[in-house]
């Protein structure tokens, strides 16, 4: 059974308004029973009752009541505020978490490789192949210091993307051939693209999107074997983009959280909670959006991105 924490905040808070209330609800109780001993008094003794001022009684319980309600408003926004520092701080933490590992993990593998091309001899096609492994991992550390700058022009209101046309279905091909070594554990079905028209664009900012949709397809995918399943739809002036995986899922009232800013499902360390939160921003720039969909925990997830389409 668990223990109530009479300190917690919440407590404190519940403690607060009961006590308020008793207050209130004992005040107005003492007030008419010491404004009807007053009227009893005044018929009992003869006196004049226009000699009294009249005590107004309801008058002065709605204005009481008014001012208390005042109090408890007041009380819940500071409540709420303080709620929502705490959970800021906490994801702040998540992310702190998350980055830091995102950045120890390539820069340890590059000081093992530094080291081995120290202490070893190496033939030409072995110090090929980790040199190989090491650009990667400049790859991923310049990809993660990259999105926190790009985070921050995209959120300032000024931001304006450098658009261009662009097919999607092109630039989604071409960052699959070159990014193929992150999706070597995963299977990539992406569905026919004829007739679907271009959209305006910034490409450099499309890759993110891709890149952040690929990664939290694979991170977030507990399955033998990942598949990613990306096929098109065309409504109107809008092109959507659904990418499919077999995941571990999204639970329905989850499925808008995770497009906050530092929201991460669970206590996991992985990742830092901007990759989602990266994405609904570009999207917003270029009026566009993105929703998640899932059928339960274990039922995978599916992510849609919605483009406007160029005239």
């Amino acid at each position: 059974m668990r223990k109530i924490n009479l300190l917690h905040p919440v407590a404190i808070f519940v403690f607060t308004l009961i006590a308020l209330g008793t207050s209130l609800y004992l005040y107005i109780d003492s007030y008419l029973r010491v404004n009807d001993s007053l009227r009893e008094f005044i018929q009992r003794s003869g006196l004049p009752a226009d000699q009294f001022k009249s005590p107004e009684t309801w008058i002065m319980i709605v204005t009481l009541s008014i001012l208390v309600a005042v109090i408890l408003l007041g009380m819940i926004l500071i409540f709420v505020y303080y709620q929502k520092m705490i959970q800021l701080y906490r994801m702040q933490q998540n992310f702190i978490n998350g980055f830091t590992h995102e950045l120890k993990t390539p820069i340890a593998s590059l000081k093992i490789f530094i080291e081995t091309f120290f202490k070893h001899e190496l033939p030409r096609e072995k110090q090929i192949q980790y040199l190989d492994l090491m650009r990667r991992d400049t790859d991923r550390l310049q990809e993660n210091v990259e999105q926190i700058l790009n985070l921050g022009k995209i959120e300032d209101k000024s931001f304006r993307p450098e658009l261009s046309t662009v097919s999607i279905a092109d630039a989604l091909k071409e960052f699959i051939s070159k990014q193929d070594h992150l999706f070597e554990s995963a299977q990539i079905n992406v569905g026919t693209s004829e007739g679907m028209p271009k959209i305006s664009f910034d490409k450099k900012l499309l890759d993110i999107v891709f890149m952040n949709l690929f990664t939290n397809a694979l991170r977030y995918n507990e399955s033998d074997q990942k598949t990613i399943d990306i096929y098109f739809k065309l409504q109107g002036r809008e092109l959507e983009l659904v990418f499919k995986d077999n995941g571990i899922g999204i639970r329905r009232d989850k499925q808008k959280d995770i497009f906050k800013k530092f929201y991460q499902i669970g206590k996991s360390v992985k990742g830092s909670g901007l990759g989602l939160y990266m994405v609904s921003q570009v999207m917003r720039v270029h009026r566009g959006r993105v929703f998640a969909t899932s059928d339960g925990i274990g039922k995978g997830s599916s992510f849609h991105i919605v483009f406007r389409v160029s005239k």
